[in-house]
């Protein structure tokens, strides 16, 4: 495991805390470096492969490093905060586009109102 930060946009292994025994699964970095603990901790949010209205289709063009192995969507509702320590390893990062997509959704479902044009 690497001890340098991740980054927004970095999907990363952890376990998951609602899966008993833990089971791993993979998350979606959404904090960046003006989270107040980056580098310890992480806002997140879960990837899955099933689809779950209203959860955001993640397609092969999504992934800006690593591979799929298939479709993935991010959950806007199953957000929290993990610790680097407890990261298994890196699986990859989605592109700028999917990021703001999934952070779009995400802030919705917050109530955060959206930026009038």
């Amino acid at each position: 495991m690497t001890h340098e930060p991740f980054h927004r946009g970095n999907v990363v292994w952890h376990p998951a805390p609602f899966k008993a025994p833990p089971k791993e699964r993979p998350f979606l970095v959404l904090s960046d470096s003006k989270h107040p603990f980056h580098g310890s901790e992480y806002a997140v949010v879960g990837l899955t492969r099933t689809n779950r209205p209203p959860a955001i289709e993640l397609g092969p063009s999504d992934w800006r490093l690593g591979d799929p192995g298939t479709d993935s969507y991010a959950s806007p509702w199953y957000v929290f905060t993990i610790k680097h320590a407890d990261i298994k390893r890196p699986k990859g990062a989605l592109t700028s586009a999917a990021i703001d997509r999934v952070a779009t959704a995400v802030s919705s479902m917050l109530g955060v109102p959206e930026a009038s044009e």
